[in-house]
C-alpha cells in the first residue's frame, strides 16, 4: 500500500524554512548566557561552515561564480533554497568586477521580531555567512555590507567586490 502525502511541495518548503529561520532565534535565547561572552565566535563558526554547504551547493548545481555577477546571482540563489521563499531579493549589476544583492524582506529578521523585540544579534550571523559564501565561492572576490535592515536600514544591500579593491578601500 502507497502512502499518500497530503502536504504539496510548496507547503512544506515554507514549513520547513520557517523553521530553520527560527532555529538561530532559539539557540540563542537558550544558550547565549550560559555560554557567556563566547557564544557570538561559537556562533560564528556555524555560519562560516554552512559556507562550506554553499560551496558544496553551487559545485553540485554548477552555478557560475567568475565575476561579480555571477557571484550575486550564485548568492541569490544560495539564499533562496537555504532560507526559503518569505526571502526577497534584488539584483544590481555594476561590472564584471561589482555588483548588489539587496535583501528586501528577511526571514531572519521576521523570526527575531516574532519570538523576541528585535534582530540585535542577526547581523553577526549574516556576515559570517554571507562573507565567508562569497570568498569560498571564488576567493578573488568578498562581500561588504552597505546597509543592514537588522540596524535600522530599509533593506541590505550586500557589495560583491574584488578582494584587492576591498582591501584598498579599507585603507582609506
Amino acid at each position: 500500500m502507497t502512502e499518500r502525502d497530503p502536504l504539496p511541495p510548496e507547503l512544506k518548503w515554507q514549513i520547513v524554512s520557517r523553521l530553520v529561520t527560527s532555529l538561530p532565534v532559539m539557540y540563542d535565547i537558550t544558550f547565549r548566557d550560559a555560554v557567556g561572552d563566547s557564544y557570538d565566535a561559537r556562533e560564528q563558526q556555524i555560519w562560516m561552515h554552512l559556507a562550506r554547504e554553499a560551496r558544496a551547493l553551487a559545485g553540485s548545481a554548477n552555478l557560475p561564480t567568475a565575476d561579480a555577477r555571477d557571484l550575486m546571482e550564485t548568492l541569490r540563489v544560495i539564499f533562496g533554497v537555504f532560507f526559503g521563499p518569505d526571502l526577497r531579493t534584488e539584483e544590481v549589476f555594476i561590472n564584471a568586477d561589482r555588483a548588489v544583492l539587496m535583501i528586501k524582506r528577511c526571514p531572519f529578521i521576521a523570526r527575531e521580531m516574532e519570538m523576541r523585540a528585535g534582530p540585535e544579534h542577526l547581523l553577526s550571523r549574516c556576515l559570517s555567512f554571507s562573507i565567508a559564501t562569497i570568498e569560498a565561492l571564488n576567493p578573488a572576490y568578498t562581500l561588504r555590507f552597505v546597509r543592514s535592515m537588522c540596524t535600522g536600514d530599509r533593506t541590505c544591500e550586500l557589495k560583491i567586490m574584488k578582494r584587492e579593491d576591498a582591501e584598498k578601500d579599507d585603507t582609506r
